[in-house]
């Protein structure tokens, strides 16, 4: 059984002197499968997986780990490299082809003979063909861009075994990050400079750059599992998490930690329009979605699908969370008081389906939990809001026992210090709760 008294011991520890891993940046930050693509706002798989193994250490049996956002698999990472069985839920299908390209090489896929392989057949390749298009696709990649892009898509697109190419896609989908006509500077998709595109000979160039670097990480990520005989299940979800059906055994213990949006998509981070050049180029086929191609139909279809996408009964959202949460109750007070209740709308329809999500995923699970959070707290037209407090509010009314709090200051993290709707985030809140 879980030993609340030790852990919450070990947790204010934790608070008292974070370890100076916490605060390491750049590429020591993101050691072996961390450094495969670089997704917005990963977490820090340090500190992660240090409150992963304070939770196990007590505690006794079986654990199951989930994360329910789990974006490119920064938690899953940990998860295996603990020989802990896995579960990952994400809406974003390149998010879940990331992960399952992990999986992959955790289940042995050859990518160093992949490698060689792939690049022996691009010298072969003088097809003069530019095989994907959709609208505005000169916009973010000219004729002379597109044709070199087409070339690593056919080679790819030749791989016969599944794990081997979603890798391999990986290491497409940075490269198209990297030199599409889009700034890597937001995480929308804004034009770039005409000084600043890439030009057409500069594309093979970082594609080969990407997959050494790969190959690097997976040989980093193997030589951690060298004493491990056994290899953990892991199981990658596309789909939303307010409808997923988990299938667990209620004598799992589970874990889960989660970094979940800190409010909707389009004005915090656009997960849609971040991933949306690289599903376009990628075959619908490879992509873990069964609607991948509804939810990259526009720039914008994913976000809109995503947690507060959409303001419709917002009002019902926001009156059903403020009866479970006395915070979210004072936040839309002082936004009535101040004029901006309306403003506020897109935050409500937000909260609602959060609060929907994780009491969906808490229904019918494992009895017995522990949960960590990491959130932060954005300013919408002026006001700030505790979403950290709002959690604590749902978890402790789903049951939760709150075990304790970690604050953390983002060193570095790639947002912006301010938006169009006000001050940004510059700290974060993991909040860890029990379920016993």
């Amino acid at each position: 059984m879980p030993k609340s008294p030790i852990l919450r011991q070990k947790i204010l520890s934790l608070e008292r002197a974070p370890p100076k891993a916490w605060g390491t940046v750049g590429a020591k930050a993101r050691p072996n499968l961390h450094g495969l693509f670089r997704y917005p706002a990963m977490m820090v798989p340090h500190m992660q997986g240090d409150i992963i193994d304070v939770i196990l250490s007590a505690k006794d049996g079986h654990s199951h780990v989930l994360d329910p956002f789990v974006g490119s698999g920064t938690i899953m990472t940990e998860a295996l490299l603990r020989n802990l069985d896995f579960t990952g839920i994400d809406i974003n299908p390149l998010a879940a082809l990331i992960c399952e390209a992990k999986v992959a090489i955790d289940r042995d896929a050859n990518i160093e003979v992949a490698a060689e392989a792939l690049l022996s057949t691009l010298q072969l390749d003088f097809q003069e063909s530019i095989d994907v298009d959709f609208p505005g696709r000169s916009k973010w990649f000219d004729d002379e861009c597109a044709l070199r892009f087409s070339v690593l898509r056919r080679a790819i697109m030749r791989f016969d075994e599944v794990g081997t190419r979603k890798v391999l896609w990986t290491v497409f989908a940075e490269t198209l990050r990297l030199c599409s006509n889009s700034r890597t500077s937001t995480y929308k998709l804004h034009i770039r400079k005409p000084e600043d595109r890439i030009t057409a000979d500069r594309v093979t160039k970082v594609f080969k750059s990407n997959l050494r670097r790969a190959v690097t990480s997976v040989q980093e990520y193997r030589a951690q599992l060298k004493s491990q005989t056994r290899r953990p299940s892991a199981k990658i979800i596309c789909g939303d998490v307010r409808e997923t059906k988990l299938g667990w055994s209620s004598s799992d213990h589970q874990i889960l930690v989660t970094s979940p949006p800190y409010g909707d998509n389009k004005t915090t981070i656009p997960y849609g329009q971040f991933s949306y050049l690289a599903m376009r180029w990628i075959p619908e086929y490879d992509l873990p979605s069964p609607i991948a191609t509804q939810l990259d139909s526009n720039i914008n279809s994913l976000d809109s699908a995503s947690l507060g996408g959409s303001v419709r009964g917002a009002e019902e959202k926001e009156d059903s969370v403020r009866a479970k949460s006395p915070h979210f109750d004072t936040f839309v007070r002082i936004a009535e008081q101040s004029g901006k209740r309306k403003a506020i709308r897109k935050v409500s329809a937000f909260i609602g389906d959060f609060s929907q999500a994780i009491s969906h995923l808490r229904t019918g699970t494992a009895s017995t939990a522990h949960w960590v959070l990491t959130t932060g707290n954005r300013t919408v037209a002026g006001l700030p809001v505790p979403f950290d407090a709002i959690c604590r509010d749902l978890l402790t009314g789903l049951g939760g026992n709150l075990i304790g709090t970690l604050r953390r200051r983002i060193p570095s993290k790639r947002m912006p210090s301010r938006n169009s709707q006000g001050a940004m985030i510059t700290a974060e809140t993991t909040t860890i709760v029990e379920f016993a």
